[in-house]
């Protein structure tokens, strides 16, 4: 009798065993990570990166402490870059990434935080190496999802680090395509060189990507290639054309930061039609175009000091010549995309109390301005100023 129910019961065993054996084999989570690349521990500086293959999922995992995972990957020739990440679906712990991406020469390009990322931008060809962390030395460790999605096109800027760009590397466009590119920070500039053979008249159409909230301003130059001859400069917003009657020869469009338009994409194109008239006008903005030359720009201010408070941050700047008024600007990076938290009149500093949170870092510009009537021109942003909240 005994014999016959140690039988049974080893039968039971046997049986609840083999059918929880075919759970695990068949689970679809499981076939899914198997299926991943996984990251290869230790790889927490650029030499031990991990090599991150094109178009390919990879589960890595940021374990406590502060861990940095690093990765490399090559772009071949231009094109379109994706870069997405977040975590799996087995994680429920919620938390910030620090993600920061970089060139081979180690000039950062995008330093982001935020709780998953789906970032497109248009890089030169060449090696990069990409840092993730969590942004918390206190959270458990978390997986995630890492891909670097790349699709090649000469419609995308080629992007570089900012202080690498010059004329001679400047993107090749041609009439009558449109083109896409982004500021990734503050201090970027692009450029972009054309041709023209004959008498042409030639619209320069700049819009703003649908995924972009707030279009803010941008800054746009049309120059002489060889004379670096500016015909004009411009403060455009959403949609704006500027238009030359007629022009011949080589040319270079520059495109900058005037005041949050960081990380935004804008479309660029270039409409050339042949002419018979021989008349000539230099550039002319479109009616929507605001041009500054009627308004003297003032000069730009240098932030002299920030303190932090409980919950608040004060900064203090220099007086501008010609300035009305100042923009106070604050971001959660020093590279990230700084927002208006404030507009002063009638003296030079600002108590920031808006949504801070303690023992976090932020950064704070400073913009002088000069208002006539309905219009307002913009100095250059003052150099970012870190502080830290009690």
């Amino acid at each position: 009798m005994l014999g016959e129910r140690v039988k049974k019961l080893t039968k039971l065993m046997l049986t609840g065993l083999t059918m929880a054996l075919c759970v695990v084999t068949f689970s679809p989570t499981v076939k899914t990570e198997a299926a991943m690349l996984q990251e290869s521990e230790p790889n927490d500086n650029p030499a031990q990166a991990n090599q991150l293959p094109l178009n390919t999922w990879l589960m890595g995992c940021s374990e406590e402490s502060g861990d940095q995972d690093w990765y490399q990957f090559t772009i071949p020739q231009g094109g379109l870059t994706q870069i997405e990440l977040g975590r799996t679906e087995d994680n429920t712990y919620d938390c910030k990434w620090s993600i920061s991406l970089e060139d081979a020469n180690r000039h950062q390009l995008i330093e982001v935080y935020k709780n998953s990322w789906n970032y497109k931008i248009g890089l030169a060809p060449g090696k990069y190496y990409m840092k993730v962390r969590q942004n918390s030395y206190y959270g458990p460790a978390i997986k995630y999802n890492l891909r670097i999605n790349y699709t090649p096109s000469d419609l995308w800027e080629q992007e570089r680090y900012y202080g690498d760009k010059t004329l001679s590397n400047a993107n090749i466009v041609y009439a009558n395509r449109m083109y896409a590119g982004k500021l990734y920070c503050g201090d970027d500039v692009d450029w972009y060189r054309f041709k023209l053979t004959g008498s042409n008249k030639l619209s320069l159409k700049f819009t703003i990507d649908d995924s972009v909230s707030d279009p803010g301003k941008w800054r746009i130059e049309l120059q002489e290639y060889n004379s670096r001859k500016i015909f004009e400069t411009y403060y455009v917003g959403a949609n704006e054309t500027l238009t030359v009657d007629k022009c011949s020869g080589d040319f270079v469009v520059k495109v900058s930061y005037s005041y949050w338009s960081v990380d935004d994409i804008y479309h660029l194109q270039l409409t050339a039609t042949p002419l018979t008239s021989a008349s000539y006008t230099t550039v002319k903005p479109s009616t929507s175009s605001t041009k500054t030359s009627t308004i003297k720009k003032p000069s730009a201010t240098k932030i002299t000091s920030i303190k932090a408070g409980k919950r608040k941050a004060t900064i203090r700047w220099k007086k501008a010549s010609r300035a009305t008024g100042y923009y106070v600007y604050r971001a959660t990076s020093p590279r990230g995309k700084y927002k208006k938290v404030a507009t002063v009149t009638g003296k030079t500093s600002y108590t920031d109390k808006k949504s801070l949170k303690r023992k976090k870092n932020y950064y704070y510009k400073v913009v002088s301005i000069r208002k006539s009537g309905s219009k307002v021109v913009k100095a250059k942003a003052s150099a970012y100023k870190r502080v830290k909240i009690k």
